[in-house]
């Protein structure tokens, strides 16, 4: 909602568009206010220089209040809502105008009452007995004013009577409205608790589900979550006659490395190997350790030719890798068998042709990577 370019509502900031729906509520029991005031007016009730005074005042209070929240300086305010603010402020232009209202004067503690209400939002009780001793002041003190410049058209046994009704109806309401908003105030913490133990469970469960299907060590798929997926492509395969390949990976000479730097340094390498051959993939792919130093990739909607290319470049970044903080001269090879799944077979038979393969690349000398025959 905008005028001339300028948003009523301070975009991207919910309190103030809460504050200012508030205000907006307010504005409207203004517009009534101003409405009655004018009826007073055509009754002959209220001069025109009072009422003029009054519209003029409460326009230019309307509108002030709409700038502070707007512009973001009620921010600086105890109470950003300007709550006192916008209840103290009609209060007073209404004992105002009731010094001008003559026998029409009574009405307006009627409208008083309401000014509470708007109260709810952030008051307590004992905010609401302050604000009612004030305007209760107040009303004394026009009673007071009357008898000195209009004691001739005063009834000040009736005035006081009034005053007393007026006060233990603002009290009432005062502990009425005070509980209310305790309880509303009361259900939002419970609700932004219960929202943060909400959070608090989504962290949890993602984290369950992560253990469910994560290698604990290297953070790459465990192998139960491997085969679900590898069980499921094969699926597609027979449905839809779409292809996949599976690459077995091995880590040559893995066991050297945990002889002579120690098992952390071996776990060390399995996390930098699993790393970094995830990255070499695609969104699509996906990898994960198979046990021990062994990994599988499943490259989605890739034939045999595709797979070895890929297959090539993870190689090569493996070989790339260096281990300053466990041994200036470690390096890591890998070597790969490679196999393409073939529509209608089981996925175990993919596997174990990629893992024969594998086996053939080790004993041909390992850091290469071998194709399996294409089964029929």
């Amino acid at each position: 909602m905008k005028i001339a370019g300028l948003a009523i509502f301070p975009l991207g900031d919910p309190k103030q568009e809460i504050r200012l729906r508030r205000f907006f509520i307010g504005t409207a029991v203004h517009l009534m206010n101003i409405v009655f005031v004018l009826l007073c007016w055509i009754f002959a009730y209220l001069s025109t220089h009072a009422v003029a005074l009054y519209l003029s005042l409460d326009i230019l209070f309307v509108f002030v209040v709409y700038f502070l929240i707007r512009s973001g300086v009620n921010k600086r305010f105890k109470d950003p809502s300007l709550t006192a603010i916008q209840m103290l402020t009609p209060a007073v232009l209404g004992l105002f105008t009731m010094f001008f209202a003559g026998e029409a004067r009574g009405t307006f503690l009627l409208l008083g009452v309401t000014l509470f209400a708007f109260g709810m939002f952030r008051f307590k009780v004992r905010e609401f007995i302050y604000l009612a001793v004030v305007i209760l002041l107040g009303y004394a003190l026009l009673i007071f004013l009357l008898t000195q410049y209009s004691a001739n058209v005063i009834n000040l046994k009736l005035e006081i009577l009034q005053w007393l009704a007026f006060a233990v109806t603002l009290m009432q309401f005062s502990f009425l409205a005070g509980f209310i908003g305790n309880l509303r105030r009361v259900v939002d913490e419970k609700n932004q608790a219960l929202a943060k133990q909400n959070a608090e469970l989504e962290i949890a469960l993602q984290r369950i589900s992560d253990m469910a299907i994560r290698d604990e060590l290297t953070g790459v798929y465990n192998r139960r979550y491997l085969m679900e997926r590898i069980t499921e492509e094969a699926q597609r395969c027979t449905r839809y006659g779409s292809v996949f390949s599976v690459c077995m990976v091995d880590i040559d000479f893995f066991k050297n490395v945990n002889d002579t730097y120690g098992h952390l340094a071996g776990d060390e390498v399995l996390r930098r190997v699993a790393t970094t051959a995830s990255k070499s993939l695609r969104a699509t792919d996906f990898f994960g350790r198979f046990g021990g130093e062994e990994f599988v990739i499943a490259l989605i909607n890739t034939p045999m030719e595709g797979a070895m290319i890929i297959a090539e470049r993870v190689r090569q970044q493996i070989e790339s890798l260096t281990f300053p903080e466990i041994g200036i001269n470690l390096k890591v090879t890998i070597s790969i068998g490679v196999a393409e799944h073939a529509r209608r077979a089981e996925p175990a038979l993919t596997l174990k042709l990629a893992d024969d393969a594998l086996y053939r690349a080790k004993d041909s000398g390992r850091n290469k990577l071998i194709a399996a025959p294409l089964s029929s």
